[in-house]
């Protein structure tokens, strides 16, 4: 056998074969930011960032005024908290 028989794989056919990255990427995938686990995931660990992905996004405007408006609610109520905490003085 030559050389040219000898190679590994089906060289043949090469023009058929797809780019390996083609089979493990969504042709319609979404951005990272537009995606719903991580706009809830920021909305949780870091709010700012949340509120302003989440407006960014193709989520429904009730759906984005309801996020912020608890965002905004439990922001408020940390910030009495720790103001009801300073002044017992624990």
């Amino acid at each position: 056998m030559t050389d040219e028989n000898r190679r590994a794989g089906d060289w043949q056919r090469k023009a058929q074969r797809a780019d390996a990255n083609d089979l493990m990427r969504d042709p319609n995938e979404k951005k990272w930011y537009k995606q719903t686990f991580w706009i809830v995931f920021f909305l949780l660990i870091f709010w700012p960032v949340g509120i302003v992905i989440c407006w960014k996004s193709d989520w429904h405007v009730a759906v984005k005024i309801i996020a912020t408006i608890y965002v905004a609610f439990c922001v408020y109520m940390s910030w009495n908290m720790w103001q009801a905490t300073m002044q017992l003085g624990l």
